[in-house]
């Protein structure tokens, strides 16, 4: 190899590396700048819960909200219910309910489902009032149940609904789900 030749190599190498440690200064100095823009501003994330999954007790004391929402989660799986939600409905009662009801309630959210397969109906559940009583753990939810055959509205009653819970360890987990009867007011 002569000297020019390597010369030549060696200017090209030396182009290389100011060329490489400049992208690279660069790239530091953005990062440096978009991390002093971050630290400047003032934000606040709320993550909201996509779906109800569990009941907690803080303290002996059980929140109200989540209470009602976890109620809510069951009537609208136990009475809101076409042939192609079965299973999710099934799946909702499942995680909600206690260890030691889940059996009793998964057979009459069975019931019901078997009887809305069979006269191929879709109901809906519209809650309208919902009261509790925390010393029990229930909600009432009152509201009322239509039934559709297909997408024609058949009927539409009056409903309401006694959800009952339980302490399960550090959880609220439903116990029973009942029909009360309503009362002339």
């Amino acid at each position: 190899m002569n000297f020019a030749t390597l010369s030549s190599k060696m200017k090209a190498a030396q182009r290389a590396r100011n060329g490489l440690a400049l992208v690279l200064c660069v790239s530091i100095g953005t990062n440096m700048l978009l991390g002093y823009r971050i630290s400047q501003e003032n934000t606040q994330v709320i993550l909201i819960p996509s779906r109800v999954s569990d009941g907690m007790v803080a303290r002996g004391a059980a929140d109200v909200r989540y209470i009602e929402a976890l109620s809510l989660d069951a009537v609208y799986a136990m009475y809101t219910v076409s042939p192609g939600t079965v299973a999710y409905g099934r799946t909702v009662i499942e995680r909600l309910s206690s260890a030691s009801d889940r059996a009793r309630l998964l057979d009459a959210y069975d019931d019901i489902t078997e009887d809305i397969k069979r006269r191929r109906i879709s109901t809906v559940f519209r809650p309208g009032k919902i009261t509790h009583d925390l010393s029990r753990l229930q909600v009432i939810v009152d509201g009322s149940l239509a039934t559709y055959l297909d997408t024609t509205e058949v009927n539409a009653t009056r409903r309401r609904i006694k959800i009952s819970f339980v302490e399960e360890g550090a959880s609220i987990r439903l116990s029973r789900i009942e029909l009360v009867e309503i009362e002339d007011e």
